[in-house]
């Protein structure tokens, strides 16, 4: 989810146009309007670019496709154990503790986590047999 990311940025572009408008001898209003639309056009090019720059890394919190619950603003249900772009694969855990293989169908969004199609999964399950 890049909403905080967002946030945080929109807070520091917001405070950094506020003080060249304050340092700046002789800016209008004007000059300020410009600042702040810079401000939105950075933010608008960071959250279409960054999910594609970063992709999924390891201990990413996923939404994986088919399982309950999986809908827009779904709750994660893995974890990625692996780094992954799109159409890749990735290592995940799921939140049972079985651990899968997907692919990853599509990268976090704004108000999204990154979505995962499950193509294999087993359990950790170890069996312990004693030996005479």
């Amino acid at each position: 989810m890049l909403i905080n990311t967002l946030w945080k940025m929109l807070l520091a572009l917001t405070a950094i146009s506020l003080i060249v408008y304050a340092l700046t001898p002789e800016a209008t209003l004007g000059y300020l309007l410009k600042l702040f639309a810079l401000n939105w056009g950075v933010l608008i090019v960071y959250a279409i670019a960054w999910p594609h720059i970063r992709g999924v890394r390891k201990g990413d919190p996923i939404v994986v496709r088919g399982q309950p619950l999986t809908f827009f603003f779904a709750f994660p249900n893995a974890v990625a154990m692996s780094n992954a772009r799109l159409n890749g694969y990735v290592e995940l855990k799921l939140m049972d503790g079985t651990i899968g293989i997907g692919k990853v169908v599509r990268y976090q969004g704004i108000l999204s986590h990154a979505e995962v199609e499950l193509l294999e999964q087993h359990s950790t399950e170890i069996e312990i047999t004693k030996l005479k």
